[in-house]
């Protein structure tokens, strides 16, 4: 326990110093010593050769927030995974965010990744501001601008590597590293910087690693 400790404290200390490109071990901060869990539970997980931590499921939205390190302008990358379950998993970044219920998330529903319809397809990925902005309202005052399909889908089991670039404004997504955006949208949100999080939602649960930060 000791050891864990130190290393959680050595983890922090690069938290609070963060240089472009840099990529944390989530899985060492599975106790919740250096996060700020809100609605759920989080674990270790190791699945194939990723190493991680797991968020499980439970009513409500949930994410493990680093309340230590906030982000302006940057890059947030990391590698998640979710289920092929219609309406049980959402998984995503969370980031600016102010508090435990109030930040802006990108996240994804793998379940339509490779849905037949082209309706479902195009809810393959979305953006949010919690509370106030949530899917259902965008998509009925915004159809189509905040969500979009991918074009080359991965499986809806597999890890997928989700990529942010927020550039004041705007915020452009790139999944698995191809070059060009899925999803390029104006933010709602008009906090500057604030908190990064790894984010579920309703009744969801999702697995994450290799998380990146390149703040500028």
């Amino acid at each position: 326990m000791k050891h864990l400790i130190i290393a959680l404290l050595i983890i922090s200390s690069l938290f609070s110093q963060t240089e472009p490109d840099t990529t944390f071990d989530i899985s060492l901060l599975a106790t919740g010593e250096m996060w700020a869990i809100f609605n759920r539970t989080v674990a270790i997980v190791e699945d194939g050769e990723k190493r991680g931590v797991y968020l499980d499921e439970k009513p409500g939205q949930g994410v493990a927030w680093l309340p230590s390190f906030e982000i302006g302008d940057g890059v947030i990358e990391v590698d998640l995974k979710g289920r092929n379950e219609p309406g049980k998993s959402f998984v995503g970044i969370a980031f600016h965010g102010v508090n435990a219920e109030n930040y802006e998330v990108i996240y994804l529903r793998p379940f339509n990744f490779r849905a037949e319809t082209e309706a479902r397809r195009s809810h393959s990925m979305q953006y949010v501001l919690v509370p106030s902005h949530e899917w259902r309202r965008l998509r009925t005052e915004h159809p189509g601008q905040y969500e979009a399909a991918i074009a080359s889908p991965p499986a809806p089991d597999a890890w997928v590597h989700l990529r942010l670039e927020l550039d004041g404004p705007t915020v452009r997504v790139f999944i698995d590293r191809v070059s060009e955006p899925a999803l390029v949208i104006d933010r709602i949100g008009v906090v500057e910087r604030g908190w990064i999080g790894l984010w579920v939602g309703h009744s969801s649960d999702g697995m994450f690693a290799n998380l990146k930060v390149s703040p500028l």
